[in-house]
């Protein structure tokens, strides 16, 4: 016993960091919308099976990346594109997606966020599990789920959103599940390893902003996820099979994945808030980058905060009194409808001096 004890010793400053690293992760407010909040994407492209395949993971890749540019207001330098073997004639793409290349491309982001910064991982290609690992595979050895989460542990500062279109992409996304990340994946198990058409929805979601339930123009993790589980399910009733895909989301810490979240549950509060538009793509091409943005980046920030303080809210009713909900929502919806009301007039004056 007392052999044991000794041994146990240098475990239990591990443990006490462990569980105070966990419980202040836990009080950090995520996917908070700030005016100087930036995002970040990086898009992995794996191996394809054979030139079809990679034809078509690098179709996709290539149009995620235009259309985070062109309708996400994504900077062309917040886009990592790694794609199979890599690409020199392409500029999008900046590199092979091997091992060394995804840890290096991880430390040069690492170097450029602060904190509160918002960074999604999209995967794109085949996946695999077995009984003792998940992984994504990719050019060389292949990179797995606990793999990929120690990398993600060097961004503990930032907001994390992952989205795994690939076969067996549950089990992988699993190890990377932590309190504060939103993950949405194509499976709800190791079992579902056929290719998966979900990254086809994913990119029908985005474009135009087809996935926007609620029209306020701008698109979240949770309605991609909506968008594409409908999607998903539709097309193979239309094909009259049986689905070898579910997808699902996770958005607790928790390592739960579920096809279908109670929003009385609070199962996809975060999800919700965590939004692929940055701040940029709300403004005006002609003010971007003169005196007026950055008043307009303040009030457009104010009016996404309260937004998202009303999301919470409502995913907070069944733990609240009715009069205690009912008196902050109509607070909240207050301050929302000046604050529109200021960020419309705003932009209506800036319109009316460029036009005339």
């Amino acid at each position: 016993m007392k052999v044991s004890a000794i041994r146990m010793l240098p475990l239990i400053p591990a443990m006490v960091l462990a569980l105070f690293a966990n419980a202040q992760a836990q009080s950090r407010e995520y996917f908070l919308a700030r005016a100087d909040t930036q995002k970040y994407a990086v898009i992995l492209g794996g191996i394809g099976a054979d030139d079809q395949y990679q034809s078509q993971f690098r179709q996709w890749t290539l149009k995620l990346h235009e259309i985070l540019a062109a309708d996400y207001g994504y900077p062309p330098d917040h886009i990592a594109l790694l794609l199979g073997r890599g690409d020199a004639a392409t500029s999008e793409i900046a590199g092979n997606c091997r091992l060394e290349t995804i840890l290096a491309t991880m430390e040069q982001l690492q170097m450029k966020v602060q904190p509160g910064d918002q960074v999604t991982i999209f995967f794109i290609g085949h996946g695999t599990s077995d009984d003792r690992d998940a992984k994504f595979v990719i050019s060389g050895p292949d990179i797995s789920g606990a793999k990929f989460a120690e990398i993600l542990q060097n961004f503990a500062d930032q907001d994390i959103a992952v989205v795994n279109t690939t076969a067996s992409s549950q089990p992988f996304c699993a190890a990377l599940s932590a309190p504060g990340r939103v993950i949405v994946c194509a499976t709800r198990s190791a079992a579902e390893r056929y290719d998966t058409i979900f990254a086809r929805f994913l990119l029908e979601g985005l474009q135009n902003h087809a996935a926007d339930r609620d029209k306020n123009q701008r698109v979240s993790l949770f309605e991609i996820f909506w968008y594409g589980r409908e999607k998903v399910n539709s097309w193979y009733t239309d094909q009259d099979r049986l689905p070898s895909e579910h997808p699902t989301l996770d958005e607790n810490g928790d390592g739960r994945f579920h096809t279908d979240p109670d929003l009385v549950q609070d199962e996809s509060g975060l999800a919700q808030i965590a939004e692929f538009d940055t701040l940029a793509a709300l403004l005006p091409e002609a003010v971007a980058g003169g005196p007026a943005a950055e008043t307009l980046r303040k009030l457009t920030a104010r009016m996404r905060a309260l937004e998202r303080s009303v999301i919470l809210l409502r995913n907070h009713k069944a733990e609240m009194s009715e009069i205690d909900y009912r008196q902050q929502l109509e607070t909240l919806l207050i301050d929302l409808a000046r604050s529109t009301r200021r960020l419309k007039s705003f932009r209506a004056a800036l319109q009316m001096e460029f036009v005339f």
